[in-house]
């Protein structure tokens, strides 16, 4: 079971009813964070948008596909050790194998931010305005140490993943694609190629965010092996996930 500890960092708990629901939320705004403190933050399920970091019991924007909402926020990580490749992954592997990618301590660059409004534009609902409305001006450093995923079709930026990391954990904060390249499925690649380098870089843990108990866009996130989630409103312990078939499974 996970503790809380007695710290600024867990800021007091509210409430707000929504459609009859009662949702949980806490928020904190830090300057700056360690990497003890950052690794305590992931494993009670808080995720970050650039300063502000935050844990919910139910996302209240509607989802982005469907438009239903609120719906339970599922907090996810993968035991590095834990992981292995379902078939329709080790497709995408062998089928990007070609494409180059890089993993570097740094800023947004203006490719980076020409990608952003490129892959934006597949959003009808919850629009973020900038890659800023996920990570600070200074991502390598402040308020966490951050990296950048880049992945390359030749010369020609086609995905990113902006990035948190500790020397326990790797924690994936944004991911965008060129919109060009949808038959690469470039959101899961890019995830395989975070799982890969945590563990080349013997990371124990690798955190993809959240997803929702309820169907939703971010049902990717639930196909993959060794998946677990944080119960944070229940006994606060990380448990198995069934892993979600995906149409192309058998197994």
């Amino acid at each position: 079971m996970i503790l809380y500890p007695d710290s600024y960092l867990f800021s007091e708990e509210n409430q707000l009813e929504l459609n009859g629901q009662v949702i949980h939320h806490q928020h904190a705004w830090l300057l700056n964070i360690g990497d003890e403190e950052l690794d305590l933050m992931f494993e009670n399920g808080w995720r970050r948008a650039g300063n502000i970091f935050y844990r919910y019991s139910y996302d209240t924007h509607e989802d982005i596909t469907t438009g239903v909402g609120p719906l339970q926020v599922l907090p996810l990580r993968i035991p590095v050790n834990n992981f292995t490749l379902t078939k329709s992954q080790a497709k995408i592997w062998r089928k990007n194998e070609n494409f180059r990618w890089s993993l570097v301590a740094g800023r947004p660059t203006d490719a980076h931010h020409e990608l952003f409004v490129l892959h934006r534009e597949r959003f009808e609902r919850n629009v973020p305005d900038s890659i800023f409305d996920f990570i600070s001006t200074t991502h390598e450093s402040v308020p966490t140490r951050g990296l950048i995923l880049d992945v390359y079709d030749g010369e020609k930026l086609i995905a990113t993943s902006l990035i948190d990391h500790t020397p326990k954990s790797m924690s994936s904060i944004y991911a965008m694609f060129h919109p060009d390249y949808g038959a690469h499925s470039l959101g899961v690649y890019t995830m395989l190629l975070e799982i890969y380098s945590c563990r080349q870089l013997e990371k124990a843990y690798y955190y993809p965010g959240f997803a929702h108990h309820e169907s939703s866009f971010y049902d990717y996130k639930k196909r993959f092996n060794g998946l677990e989630w944080l119960d944070w409103k229940g006994t606060m312990d990380w448990l198995p996930y069934e892993r979600l078939m995906g149409k192309t499974e058998r197994e």
